[in-house]
C-alpha cells in the first residue's frame, strides 16, 4: 500500500533505527527522500503500513530485510578517478616510498590497500588501474586490494565491475580500450577479469573494528558526510587503529573529520601519515 510522508513520530523512529545500524544521521530535511524510500519496501514486503514495516525491522527477526533497508537508505553516487590527483599520488610517489622503505629493511614485500565505504567499487578499481599503469607494486610483491560497504547492494555490483557512462565519465578513450570491454546488449562496460580479480570485497560497518589490515594505505572519502560528530570520531579511530606504522589516510573533502585527525601527520589537506614507530 502506498502511503504519504513519514509522521513525526515514525520519522524520528526510522532516523534512529538507522543511525543505531549505520552511525548515519538522517536530517530532517529528507523526510521525502526518507519516505519514498521506504515506501518502495513496504511494497515489497507486503506489509500494509510504515508501523508493520517498522515492527519488522525493529524486531530483529528478518535479517534479509534489514539488509535490504540499509541497501534502500545509504544508496551513494561515485565514479571513476573522483579527485585524479589521490590516485596519481598513491601510483607513483606512495609506491615508490614503499619501495624505498623496502630497500632499508623497513617495510615487507607487500602492499595493502582498504578503500572503506567503496560503494559499487569505481574507488578501489581507480586505484588497481593506476598501480597496473605504474607497474607498482612491484611483480613479486603481494597486493591486498579491499573493498567494503555496509551496503550488501553496493558490493554486489562491485563484484560484478559493469558499469553505465556515468561512472566512466573520467576514464579516458584509451583507458577504455585498454580497461574494459563494452557489453552492447546492456550498453554497460565490464572491468576486465584480471583487473577484477585483484580486489577483495566484503561487508564492514564502519563503526567497528576492521579485523583485516594492518593498511599501508585506507581511503575513506564521501561517507563521513552522512555521519554525526560522534560517529565520525567513532569511525576516525577505527581508521587510525588499521594503519599500519608510516600508514596513510586518504579523507575526501566534504568528510569534516580535520579536527579528529590528530594522532596522524598533516601532509596535505586530503592526506594524514601515522607516525612510523619501526620496521615492518
Amino acid at each position: 500500500m502506498q502511503q504519504d510522508l513519514l509522521p513525526d513520530d515514525l520519522f524520528d523512529q526510522f532516523r534512529a533505527l538507522i543511525y543505531r545500524t549505520t552511525g548515519i544521521s538522517i536530517p530532517e530535511t529528507k523526510r521525502v527522500m526518507l519516505s519514498n524510500r521506504l515506501n518502495r519496501r513496504v511494497k515489497a514486503t507486503g506489509d500494509a503500513t510504515f508501523e508493520s514495516y517498522y515492527a519488522r525491522l525493529a524486531s530483529g527477526a528478518d535479517r534479509a530485510e534489514l539488509a535490504r533497508f540499509v541497501d534502500a537508505v545509504t544508496t551513494r553516487e561515485t565514479y571513476f578517478f573522483r579527485d585524479p590527483h589521490h590516485f596519481r599520488w598513491l601510483a607513483h610517489r606512495f609506491s615508490q616510498e614503499l619501495v624505498d622503505r623496502n630497500r632499508l629493511g623497513k617495510h615487507g614485500r607487500s602492499m595493502a590497500i582498504w578503500s572503506a565505504a567503496c560503494s559499487g567499487g569505481e574507488e578501489l578499481y581507480s586505484i588497481l588501474i593506476r598501480l597496473a599503469e605504474a607497474q607498482q607494486p612491484p611483480a613479486s610483491w603481494a597486493l591486498k586490494a579491499l573493498g567494503t560497504d555496509i551496503s550488501e547492494a553496493a558490493l554486489q555490483s562491485a563484484r560484478e565491475a559493469r558499469y553505465g557512462d556515468r561512472s566512466l565519465r573520467l576514464v579516458t578513450e584509451a583507458e577504455r580500450k585498454r580497461w574494459f570491454t563494452f557489453d552492447a546488449a546492456s550498453s554497460r562496460w565490464k572491468l576486465n577479469d584480471d583487473l577484477r580479480a585483484r580486489a577483495t570485497f566484503r561487508a564492514h560497518n564502519l563503526l567497528y573494528p576492521m579485523r583485516d589490515g594492518p593498511f599501508d594505505c585506507i581511503f575513506l572519502k564521501n561517507v563521513l558526510i552522512y555521519f554525526d560528530a560522534e560517529s565520525k570520531a567513532r569511525v576516525v579511530k577505527q581508521m587510525i587503529g588499521a594503519l599500519a606504522p608510516g600508514g596513510y589516510l586518504v579523507v575526501g573533502p566534504t568528510e569534516g573529520v580535520y579536527g579528529m585527525l590528530e594522532p596522524l601527520e598533516r601532509i596535505e589537506s586530503w592526506l594524514y601519515r601515522r607516525p612510523d614507530g619501526g620496521g615492518r
